[in-house]
C-alpha cells in the first residue's frame, strides 16, 4: 500500500522552523487581507491554479517584481493557521531568484502540493518549453529549485498549466501542448507519483487538426477519475473560444467518458459526439467567430459527480461577456444566466476570471464585475450562491472594490470554507489578497446585483442641484473642454472641464437659481489614461455661496483621490466655487474635472 505522510504535519513542521507555530483549528471567521509582499503588475491571468491548501496551510503563487523593467520573479507564500505568512522565490542551482520576461495574461504560475508535502510549480510558459520547480523540503516555500530537466516531452511547447490533487496524494497537470507541424495544439494530461518521484505523460485528452485546445479546469474525484474541462479555438490561437467541452479520464482503465458515461475514443475531437460538448455552436457562430464566443470556464464536483459548470459567454455583436451556469439533467445540457451585463447599464462588464465551488448542499460561483467610473475602471468580486432546493441565486460582494480588473481562483477546505486568491494587478500598487468565505457562518441576506454595481459605480445617491446650472471658469484648454462639462452629469474623459496650460491658479464657479440646504459637495477629477494619481486635482479649496457670501467648507493639499466628498453640514447655498492652487502632478499641469456635484440635504 502506498505510504502517505500527513501533509499538514509536514507543512506545520516546516513553517514552525521558520518562526511559525500552527494554531489549533478553530471555526473560521470571514476575513480578507492583503499579502504583506510586493506583487508585480503582470500577475494577471484568470485560467491557472495559483492556490492550494493542505493541512490548514494556504499556498499562494504569484508574480513579484523582477530586477529590470518588464520582468518578474515567481514567489510562493504560505499562510499558517494563525495568519502568519512566509515567502520564497523560485531558485536556480546557485540559489538566486529566477527572473522571467513579462507576458501579461499568459505567464502565470500554477501549483500543487502532493501527498508527501512536496510543492510543484509550473510557471511563465506561453508556448515555450517547461519551466518546472519543486520544493526540496516538504511544505517549504523557500526551497523550490529548478527541476525542469526531469519533465517528459522536453521539446514540447507548453501553455496554460492547470494542476489538481489526486485522490491518493498523486498530482495531475493539464496543459496545451503545441503540435504545430500538424496544425494543432493538443490538451495533454501528465501524472506525478510521489513513490516514483517522477512526472509521466498520462494521455492526450483532446486534439484535432485545425484546432487549438484551451484548458479551463481539472479536478480528480475520490475514485481517482480525472475530470477535464476545456474549450476549442482555431489553430494556432484566438481570444474567442467555442464548443465548451467536458470529459472524464479513468487512469485505471485508460478510458475517456462523457457526462452520460459513454466511452469516447481518444483523443477527443470537436466531432467525437456523445455528450462531451456542453455549449455547442449557436446561431452565427463558428470556430473563428469573434462573437458569439466563450472565454474561460470552471466546474465543481460533489463526490464523483459534476455539479455544474460556470462560464463566460458573449452574444453576437455584444461588447461584454455575461456569466452563465451549465448543468446536466441526465439527458441534456442546459444553461442559465447569472450575470446579464446588458441589464447592468453602460460601461459594465465582467473580468476574464471566474471560479466555482461546491460543499454540502451549497454551490457558489465567484465572478468579477467591472464598471467605468469617471475615467477609472473599477471592479468588485461577487459571490453568487444557491443552496439545494433554493429558487434563484443570491449575490454578495467579497472584498473591497479595486482599481482595474481583478483575477481570482478559489479552493475549498475540508470544513467547507472557500479560500480565495484575489489579484488586483492594476491597482496602484498591484495587490494580492487572501480571503476566507466560510459556509457555516450565519448567511448574509442576498443583495441585488444591480445594487452591487451601483455601489461599484460610486452612485452615492442624492439630488445634485448643480447639474445643468450656470457655470464659468478662469480658462479652458479647448472648445470642447469648457466648464459646462463639469455639470452635465456625464463622468467620462470626453466630458471634462480642463483648464488652459499656463493657468497656474484655475477656478470654476457654479450658481443655481434656488438656494438649497446642502449635505455635501463631490469633486471628481483625473484622467482614465492615468491609472495613478498624477492627473487628479492636487490642491484646492471648496467654497459655497450663502446669504453671507462665500464660505469655505474644505481645503485639500497633496490630494490623491479621484473623488473628494466635502461635508457642507446643511448650509443653504446657491453656488459652489473651486479655487485650485495645485492643478495636478502631471507633466501637462492643468485642472481636469469630470464633475462637481452639490448634493441637496434630505429630511
Amino acid at each position: 500500500m502506498r505510504r502517505r505522510i500527513a501533509v499538514g504535519v509536514l507543512a506545520g513542521a516546516v513553517l514552525a522552523t521558520a518562526g511559525f507555530v500552527p494554531a489549533v483549528a478553530a471555526p473560521m471567521q470571514k476575513t480578507v487581507e492583503d499579502l504583506p509582499f510586493r506583487v508585480d503588475a503582470s500577475n494577471q491571468a484568470g485560467w491557472w491554479n495559483p492556490i492550494d491548501e493542505v493541512g490548514g496551510i494556504a499556498y499562494f503563487a504569484y508574480n513579484a517584481p523582477g530586477p529590470t523593467a518588464a520582468t518578474h520573479q515567481v514567489h510562493l507564500a504560505a499562510r499558517s493557521q494563525d495568519g502568519a505568512w512566509t515567502d520564497g522565490c523560485l531558485q536556480d542551482a546557485a540559489g538566486a531568484c529566477v527572473s522571467f520576461v513579462d507576458d501579461n495574461g499568459h505567464n502565470q504560475p500554477s501549483i500543487v502540493v502532493d501527498g508527501e508535502g512536496v510543492i510543484h510549480a509550473f510557471v511563465s510558459m506561453h508556448h515555450e518549453q517547461w519551466n518546472y520547480f519543486r520544493s526540496t523540503t516538504a511544505g517549504d516555500v523557500t526551497s523550490l529549485v529548478d527541476a525542469t530537466a526531469e519533465m517528459p516531452d522536453q521539446t514540447a511547447t507548453i501553455t496554460y498549466p492547470i494542476t489538481a490533487h489526486g485522490a491518493d496524494g498523486d498530482a495531475w497537470l493539464l496543459v496545451r501542448s503545441g503540435a504545430d507541424p500538424q496544425g494543432r495544439r493538443d490538451g495533454v494530461l501528465y501524472h506525478y507519483d510521489p513513490d516514483a518521484g517522477a512526472w509521466q505523460r498520462a494521455t492526450t485528452i483532446a486534439g484535432a487538426a485545425g484546432y487549438s485546445f484551451y484548458p479551463d479546469d481539472l479536478q480528480v474525484d475520490p475514485d481517482g477519475r480525472v475530470h477535464v474541462l476545456w474549450e476549442w479555438g482555431p489553430w494556432p490561437a484566438d481570444p474567442s473560444r467555442h464548443l465548451g467541452s467536458y470529459a472524464v479520464y479513468d487512469p485505471a482503465t485508460g478510458a475517456t467518458e462523457d457526462i452520460a458515461g459513454q466511452t469516447i475514443a481518444g483523443p477527443v475531437t470537436p466531432d467525437s459526439g456523445g455528450a462531451v460538448i456542453w455549449r455547442d455552436f449557436g446561431t452565427d457562430e463558428d470556430i473563428s467567430s469573434y462573437t458569439p464566443a466563450l472565454q474561460t470556464a470552471k466546474m465543481a464536483l460533489r463526490g464523483d459527480q459534476l455539479v455544474g459548470i460556470t462560464y463566460r459567454f458573449i452574444e453576437k455583436d455584444a461588447t461584454a461577456y455575461d456569466v452563465l451556469h451549465a448543468s446536466w439533467d441526465g439527458t441534456a445540457w442546459s444553461s442559465e444566466t447569472l450575470v446579464d451585463v446588458s441589464e447592468l447599464g453602460t460601461g459594465t462588464a465582467t473580468s476574464a476570471t471566474i471560479d466555482m465551488t461546491a460543499h454540502g448542499a451549497t454551490v457558489r460561483v465567484y465572478a468579477a464585475v467591472t464598471a467605468q467610473v469617471c475615467g477609472e475602471l473599477r471592479s468588485q468580486v461577487v459571490k453568487i450562491e444557491r443552496a439545494e432546493g433554493q429558487d434563484g441565486w443570491t449575490y454578495e460582494p467579497v472584498g473591497e472594490q479595486r482599481s482595474g480588473q481583478q483575477r481570482l481562483r478559489a479552493t475549498t477546505t475540508g470544513a467547507g470554507t472557500d479560500l480565495l486568491y484575489l489579484s488586483a494587478p492594476n491597482a496602484n500598487p498591484a495587490r494580492l489578497s487572501y480571503a476566507e468565505v466560510p459556509r457555516l457562518a450565519p448567511r448574509r441576506q442576498g443583495e441585488q446585483l444591480a445594487d452591487i454595481v451601483d455601489a461599484l459605480r460610486g452612485d452615492l445617491g442624492g439630488t445634485n442641484v448643480a447639474q445643468g446650472a450656470s457655470v464659468v471658469a478662469s480658462s479652458q484648454l479647448r472648445a470642447d473642454t469648457g466648464p459646462e462639462r463639469a455639470v452635465d452629469g456625464l463622468c467620462t474623459d470626453a466630458s471634462r472641464w480642463i483648464s488652459a496650460v499656463g493657468d497656474a491658479a484655475p477656478s470654476i464657479e457654479i450658481t443655481w437659481l434656488e438656494a438649497s440646504a446642502l449635505d455635501e459637495v463631490r469633486v471628481r477629477s483625473g484622467y482614465s489614461v492615468d491609472p495613478g494619481t498624477s492627473a487628479v486635482l492636487r490642491g484646492f479649496t471648496v467654497l459655497v455661496h450663502t446669504a453671507d457670501g462665500w464660505t469655505e467648507v474644505g481645503t485639500y493639499t497633496a490630494n490623491a483621490d479621484r473623488l473628494v466628498r466635502v461635508d457642507v453640514g446643511g448650509l443653504i447655498a446657491d453656488g459652489v466655487r473651486l479655487e485650485i492652487s495645485d492643478p495636478s502632478a502631471s507633466e501637462t499641469d492643468v485642472a481636469r474635472v469630470f464633475e462637481i456635484e452639490a448634493i441637496a440635504a434630505t429630511g
